[in-house]
């Protein structure tokens, strides 16, 4: 009976150890998740602010140009295209990647600088419509440009695929890449 007894309470206290090591554990998925999730915000925070410094030096030089050019952000943040001149029937897009060369990512690849797909088949309907697209990258070496005049005939100057900014926790979407021997500098 003792021997029994003693067992029992052997089995019990392994089991109360247990019971406490899934406690610190599922305590600390909690924490390294609510961690992850406030490192995701901060990154998404820092891009915005980056993005939305990268876009005014773009207006900036543009304003120099196209006397008509508006900010199609600040009506809606999510637009589109950054700017447009309507008068002139011009978009463009800018894509802020001044951290990087414009290079940087195509060792080994044949990829280019990329941008969403959903904003390519948004200029192919502008294109339509007589709307001239360029598209902007502000890189460490430089600002580029690719303008899209016929997405058949220039189909040779980029590919689709999908990608993300891991850092955000950003879940994969469309991209367009657009080969860096047709992006001009600027």
């Amino acid at each position: 009976m003792l021997v029994e007894n003693s067992i029992k309470k052997i089995n019990l206290e392994k089991t109360h150890k247990e019971q406490l090591r899934r406690i610190r554990a599922n305590a600390e998925r909690r924490m390294s998740r609510q961690n992850s999730m406030e490192r995701r915000k901060k990154v998404i925070k820092e891009n915005f602010i980056s993005g939305k410094k990268g876009e005014e030096k773009i207006l900036e030089i543009l304003k120099k140009k196209y006397v008509n050019i508006v900010d199609n952000n600040i009506e809606n943040k999510y637009s589109k295209m950054d700017f447009s001149d309507n008068t002139l029937k011009i978009d463009f897009e800018c894509k802020h990647r001044e951290r990087y060369t414009h290079d940087q990512f195509n060792k080994g690849y044949d990829l280019g600088l990329m941008y969403g797909r959903n904003k390519f088949d948004y200029s192919v309907k502008r294109l339509k419509e007589g709307y001239r697209q360029i598209v902007f990258w502000i890189c460490k070496d430089g600002i580029f440009y690719w303008e899209i005049t016929d997405p058949i005939k220039q189909q040779h100057q980029y590919s689709f695929g999908q990608n993300s900014n891991k850092n955000s926790g950003q879940s994969l979407k469309d991209v367009v890449y657009v080969k860096l021997e047709y992006l001009t500098k600027l």
